[in-house]
């Protein structure tokens, strides 16, 4: 049995004063002990704050060797092309994934939910302490729609009993009503989240207003017969979230231009409880400085969580750097609430909910600690650092 006392002990919700965190021998949460003068034996204080393990709620790790390759603020459209362009530059890209996983571990990440094209990372997700959901990403804008699902769904059918996988949507825009169709036709099947990018950049908006502005121009003089549907005058959001399977999770990921009529939309269509917006901010800032409006997401509780997308967009894969960043430009977020994103609500969109994201009885979330925070105020600081001590 282990004991862990610490000035916070945050469960995945709250904070508890000077609480006691108890474990048995396997690691798995049996109990938090309130405040008392009474010295538990064997209890070990630390001097910060006790969190469950981070969930990295939105990853590319098979983009892990294009780190500092990609020039920043571009704008989407031109880092699509580098992507594409530089995808496959380097031979042994293994080497560099498994160095993303074992920075994501020194980082306190427990889990991640990882979007893959290929099988290539699935060896280093295999033997990874780190529980990875896999995302098979399908988009068919140049390719032909049935062959794309049929290679998917073959990945899906060889390695589901190795791996837990979902098939997934890359965005709205490079996917066609079909695609999308035949996607929800599989997601019947089984209970896997899916997840989608979302209004990452102003110009998603325009492509299905209007059929205009950068990202349809870019698809389209690479292939004038591209595929994709009329919106009809409505936003990404509003034009793809009818589309999407009811009975399935869905990850909307980014959502920088998602606002407050999408929002009501979205809610209207869907349960609270059947979606989660992820949001990668640093990611956003390195591709176009451009921030998501977690304000506007809590405000209507809608659950958050938090992401990092890539090496390929980002210069560490650290969730305590992204919440950092998010408390700097969004100082009225509580701490508790930002922990909630990188915690729980990480866990409960991946179905994860009763073993990670929070100190529940039987669970067994990993334990960071959180050292150099400001204890009086309960902030992060820049001083902040994580100790995983277990």
């Amino acid at each position: 049995m282990k004991k862990i006392k610490a000035h916070y002990i945050f469960d995945g919700s709250q904070f508890h004063k000077f609480g006691t965190l108890v474990l048995d021998d396997s690691n798995r949460v049996l109990e938090i002990l309130p405040e008392s003068k009474e010295e538990h034996a064997n209890t070990e204080f630390y001097s910060g704050i006790v969190c469950p393990g981070f969930v990295n709620a939105h990853c590319h790790l098979e983009l892990s060797h294009l780190h500092n390759s990609i020039p920043q603020h571009t704008g989407l459209p031109e880092f699509i092309s580098h992507v594409v362009r530089l995808r496959n530059s380097v031979e042994d890209r293994e080497v560099y994934m498994r160095q993303a996983d074992a920075n994501m571990q020194e980082q306190g990440i427990v889990a991640v939910c990882d979007i893959s094209n290929t099988t290539e990372s699935f060896a280093v997700k295999q033997s990874s302490s780190i529980k990875y959901h896999t995302c098979i990403e399908m988009f068919d804008i140049f390719s032909d729609t049935q062959q794309v699902f049929r290679d998917a769904k073959q990945i899906f059918s060889l390695y589901k009993s190795d791996l837990s996988l979902s098939l997934s949507l890359h965005a709205p825009y490079s996917c066609s009503r079909i695609l999308i169709e035949l996607l929800g036709e599989h997601a019947k099947e089984y209970e896997y989240p899916i997840s989608i990018h979302n209004q990452e950049d102003a110009s998603e908006n325009d492509f299905f207003v209007s059929q205009s502005g950068e990202l349809y121009t870019f698809f389209k003089t690479r292939n004038p017969e591209m595929k994709s549907f009329q919106g009809k005058g409505k936003s990404s959001l509003q034009t793809i979230a009818p589309l999407l399977p009811r009975k399935n999770h869905i990850l909307f990921v980014h959502n920088i231009f998602t606002n407050y009529r999408d929002v009501r939309f979205l809610l209207a269509l869907r349960s609270q409880r059947s979606f989660t917006f992820v949001i990668c901010p640093l990611s956003n800032f390195y591709i176009s400085k451009q921030v998501p409006p977690l304000p506007l997401f809590l405000e209507k509780g809608i659950s958050v969580a938090i992401g990092t997308d890539s090496f390929a967009s980002n210069t560490k894969l650290s969730i305590l750097d992204e919440l950092i960043y998010l408390q700097e430009i969004f100082p009225e977020i509580s701490l508790e609430k930002l922990l909630e994103c990188a915690t729980k609500n990480g866990a409960f969109a991946l179905g994860m909910q009763r073993t990670l994201g929070s100190f529940v009885k039987g669970a067994k979330p990993g334990v960071l600690l959180l050292e150099q925070c400001d204890l009086h105020s309960l902030r992060l600081t820049k001083n902040t650092r994580i100790h995983v001590l277990v």
